[in-house]
C-alpha cells in the first residue's frame, strides 16, 4: 500500500475541516434565521422592457451575469435591445474549485490564474448560449474577493492591491479591458466610468447593496459611485437601475433546480423596502437558463445546488434609491432619534438594514446594525450615525466611512470607536448609536456623500449596512 505524505494528509484535512465548518456555519444560520412567511411572486411588479435601447449588466464573477440575468438578456435581445456584459473579477480565488479541478493540494499562482483563464472562457460558452458575441463581453480583470480592499484600502494606484491568488498587482491576463489599470479603486472606477460614458446605457443592472459577497457589494458601491459622478457633470443622463441578488443564506429560499418554481426576495429584504420586480421566464427561456448555467463545469461540482437555485421561472430585481440629507434644525448631534427638521418633522434615517438575518447578529444585538442617519446642523457640520439593536458595548468596534464627492474631487474619512489608528477620527457611543461629527468645509464642501457602516467582534465582521449615496445638492 502507497502511503501518502504527513504534508499532504495534513493538508487534505486542513481542507475537509473547512469545508464541514462552512456547511455547519450556513446550516446553523438557516435554522437560526427569522421565521420566513415568503414572498408571494404575484407581490412583484412586473418589469416591462419597453422604450428601453441598451442594456448594460455588470457581474462580479463569471457566472454571476447568467445567474441573475440570461432571462433578461434574452428578453431584451428579442426586443431589439443592445446587450454588453462587464464582467469585474475572473473569480480565481476559489480555492476549493482549484484543488480539484487541477488536481492540486496547494495551488499555485499560476494554478489560480489558468483557474480565471478557464472562467473567462466558460461565460463566453454561456453567454453564447444565450446568444451575446465575444465582443459585447468586457472583462475588467480585477481581483477576486479584492473589491473591499480597494474600495477602504487601496484606492491611489501608488499603492496598489496585491491579489494573494494571481500574486500580482494588475491583470495578468491576456484577455483585460485595460492591461495599464492596477489593482486600485481609483483604476477600477476610472474602468467601471469609462465603459459607462462610452456606452452610455439606459439601463444597468448589477448587484445588489445586501449581497454578503464582498465583490458583489463591491460592485455595488463602485457602479453607484461612476453613475453618480457621470451624473453629476450630465444632469440629462437618467438611466434606470436594478439590483440582484446571488449571495444570502437565506435566498433562494428553496435550493436547487426548480424550473417551474418562482424565484422571490428574501421576506426580510422585501419587508425593508416592497419595490421588487420580476421578470417572467417562457419555459423555453428557462431551458436555455439551465443550458447556460451548465457551461459553469468548473464550478458546478461544489455549487451546483445554488447556481441550479437560480433556474426558475422568473427572475427578481430591485430598484436603486438614493437619499437627499436634511438638515436637523435641533436635536443631540449623538441621537439622531431627537433630530427634527425645520418643520419639527422627525429625521429619517438615509438606509436601514436588515435586522437579526444571521446568527451572530441575532446572538450579537449590539453588533447587529440596524440603521445609518445623516444630516447636517445649523452649523455647517455632517452628522453621521449607525444605530445597532440594542446598546454599543466595547466589545464591539464600530466604523464609519464616507466618501465625500467634491468639485475637487473624492475625499474620503473614516471614524472607528476603540484605539484610533493612523487616518482615524474617534467615533462616540452613545445608547444605540455610533456617531461621528465633521464639518463640511472640511470635507471640501462636497455636493453628495457616499455613506456605510460596519460592526466587528473578536477580529470578524459582525454586520455590514448597503452603502448610501446621500446627496447635499442633487442636480
Amino acid at each position: 500500500m502507497v502511503e501518502l505524505p504527513k504534508k499532504m494528509l495534513a493538508g487534505w484535512g486542513r481542507a475537509v475541516l473547512i469545508v464541514f465548518f462552512l456547511a455547519a456555519v450556513a446550516l446553523l444560520t438557516r435554522q437560526l434565521a427569522l421565521p420566513d412567511p415568503g414572498v408571494a411572486v404575484a407581490d412583484l411588479k412586473p418589469f416591462q422592457l419597453d422604450g428601453y435601447h441598451r442594456l448594460l449588466i455588470l457581474a462580479p464573477h463569471c457566472d454571476d451575469e447568467t445567474l441573475s440575468s440570461a432571462g433578461l438578456i434574452l428578453a431584451a435581445q428579442r426586443a431589439g435591445i443592445q446587450v454588453r456584459v462587464v464582467i469585474a473579477t475572473n473569480g480565481d480565488g476559489f480555492l476549493f474549485a482549484t484543488m480539484q479541478d487541477f488536481r492540486k493540494i496547494y495551488p499555485k499562482h499560476p494554478d489560480f490564474i489558468r483557474m480565471g483563464e478557464l472562467r473567462q472562457q466558460e461565460s463566453l460558452a454561456a453567454l453564447a448560449t444565450l446568444g451575446v458575441r465575444p465582443d459585447q463581453v468586457t472583462f475588467l480583470s480585477y481581483p477576486d474577493r479584492g473589491t473591499p480592499a480597494l474600495w477602504n484600502d487601496n484606492w491611489a494606484a501608488t499603492n496598489p492591491y496585491r491579489s494573494p491568488y494571481s500574486g500580482d498587482t494588475k491583470s495578468p491576463y491576456a484577455i483585460t479591458y485595460n492591461p495599464h489599470s492596477v489593482y486600485a479603486g481609483a483604476d477600477y472606477l476610472e474602468d467601471v466610468a469609462s465603459i459607462l460614458e462610452t456606452y452610455r446605457p439606459d439601463m444597468i443592472v448589477y448587484p445588489h447593496p445586501e449581497d454578503v459577497h464582498p465583490d458583489h457589494w463591491g460592485l455595488n458601491v463602485f457602479t453607484r459611485l461612476a453613475l453618480t459622478l457621470l451624473r453629476h457633470n450630465d444632469p440629462s443622463y437618467k438611466p434606470t437601475e436594478l439590483t440582484y441578488l446571488v449571495h444570502r443564506p437565506d435566498f433562494p429560499e428553496i435550493r436547487g433546480l426548480k424550473p417551474q418554481e418562482s424565484l422571490t426576495p428574501p421576506t426580510i429584504l422585501y419587508t425593508l423596502s416592497p419595490d421588487w420586480y420580476r421578470l417572467d421566464l417562457t419555459p423555453a427561456d428557462t431551458t436555455l437558463k439551465g443550458q447556460a448555467v451548465q457551461a459553469y463545469r468548473s464550478q458546478l461540482p461544489l455549487l451546483h445546488n445554488l447556481m441550479e437555485s437560480f433556474v426558475r421561472a422568473n427572475e427578481t430585481f430591485a430598484p436603486v434609491r438614493y437619499a437627499d440629507l436634511a438638515t436637523a434644525a435641533q436635536g443631540d448631534p449623538y441621537t439622531p432619534s431627537s433630530w427634527v427638521d425645520a418643520s419639527d418633522q422627525p429625521v429619517a434615517p438615509v438606509q436601514l438594514d436588515p435586522v437579526a438575518d444571521y446568527a451572530t447578529r441575532n446572538f450579537v444585538p449590539a453588533g447587529d446594525l440596524t440603521a445609518v442617519y445623516a444630516a447636517r446642523d445649523m452649523q455647517g457640520n455632517l452628522l453621521v450615525c449607525a444605530q445597532v439593536r440594542e446598546a454599543t458595548i466595547p466589545e464591539v468596534t464600530y466604523f464609519l466611512r464616507l466618501k465625500a464627492l467634491t468639485d475637487n474631487g473624492i475625499v474620503a474619512y473614516q471614524a472607528r470607536t476603540g484605539q484610533t489608528q493612523t487616518g482615524w477620527y474617534p467615533l462616540h457611543r452613545s445608547g444605540v448609536y455610533a456617531c461621528a461629527t465633521v464639518s463640511l468645509a472640511a470635507l471640501e464642501n462636497p455636493w453628495a456623500v457616499f455613506v456605510g457602516a460596519t460592526t466587528e467582534g473578536g477580529g470578524r465582521i459582525e454586520d455590514e449596512t448597503g452603502w448610501q449615496m446621500v446627496y447635499i445638492n442633487r442636480p
